[in-house]
């Protein structure tokens, strides 16, 4: 499967790498093993597991689909998308969202803009992975980041999020805002013009 380019977010500056999201699968012994080794920073670990954690529980959860974020050809980040049961807590209609969970860059890679860049790409990924809402795929994305975490929420509003207006709270994490991006959808049909009238 192809990675995903957040071409259609926020611009790189020139001369800087592209940052892509990877859907990972078996056969990424590798990047598997980076992953597994990245962190978030360290006061960000009571609000974000590691992949370490994570990715064994995706792997084992066909309704979850994990990724890598990628600088270049280093990955700096990971993430995972979930179709299951935790999408009822926090929208109305779960059968049409995918949840963004467990999302991070490692400690070293924050601040660069990167977070943002790959959140922008979150909804391609999902539809790409699952298709248009016509064949099943999700029209959005959705998220919950805590209410005092003002930098994840500048970097979500940047990447396209917006808020519910929701806030959840969460076990141990305190109270958090529901943000939502759609998913892109094929474009309308249009008819080739209107059949000409008879005179």
């Amino acid at each position: 499967m192809d990675d995903v380019d957040p071409s259609a977010g926020p611009s790189p500056e020139a001369g800087e790498p592209p940052v892509r999201l990877h859907p990972l699968t078996a056969g990424d012994v590798d990047l598997r093993a980076a992953v597994v080794a990245l962190e978030p920073a360290p006061h960000q670990l009571a609000d974000s597991a590691s992949a370490r954690q994570t990715l064994p529980a995706a792997d084992a959860d066909p309704r979850r689909a994990p990724f890598a974020v990628l600088v270049g050809q280093e990955a700096v980040g990971f993430g995972v998308l979930d179709r299951g049961d935790l999408l009822a807590a926090v929208v109305d209609e779960p059968e049409r969202a995918v949840l963004l969970r467990g999302f991070y860059l490692a400690g070293a890679a924050q601040g660069r803009g990167w977070g943002r860049r790959a959140a922008a790409a979150v909804p391609a990924l999902a539809r790409q992975l699952w298709g248009p809402v016509t064949a099943g795929g999700p029209a959005l994305v959705v998220l919950t980041v805590g209410t005092a975490n003002t930098a994840a929420l500048r970097a979500y509003a940047g990447a396209g999020f917006v808020s519910t207006g929701v806030q959840q709270l969460s076990d141990g994490h305190g109270p958090q805002h529901v943000l939502v991006a759609a998913v892109p959808q094929d474009p309308p049909r249009t008819s080739r013009g209107a059949p000409r009238r008879r005179r």
